[in-house]
């Protein structure tokens, strides 16, 4: 299937790169925190992989090459990201009796839809 998806036949690169799309998913959420950036990066590296088929040489597995390109994908968007505060840098100590002021950025972690966990979870 490689070898036609190498050919340019799209269906047989479709169906190489879909089975994997589900622990691609979880590996790019795992390493973002977004289940939303995570599915865009699955896209970006599916993307990444079909521009750059003509590289794979074969030396390891279809599944490890996307997991590197997934990887370096979602390394530049964390790399392209502001550092984020941490609570002790924006001020001293709080007295406990004082509300703490409003949180200005996100929450770290977007939860991961409980309905796509299932089919990871049985390959």
């Amino acid at each position: 299937m490689v070898d036609a998806a190498r050919a340019g036949d799209e269906p047989a690169f479709a169906a190489l790169v879909e089975r994997h799309r589900g622990e691609l998913r979880v590996h790019c959420y795992r390493m973002l925190g977004s289940f939303d950036e995570a599915e865009d990066l699955v896209q970006e590296t599916f993307l990444r992989a079909w521009k750059s088929l003509g590289g794979f040489e074969g030396r390891s597995t279809f599944r490890a090459w996307l997991y590197r390109i997934a990887t370096n994908a979602c390394l530049d968007v964390l790399d392209g990201r502001a550092h984020r505060v941490l609570p002790q840098y924006l001020s001293g100590p709080s007295d406990p009796s004082v509300s703490l002021p409003p949180r200005t950025d996100i929450a770290w972690m977007q939860p991961f839809p409980d309905r796509l966990w299932e089919p990871v979870a049985s390959s």
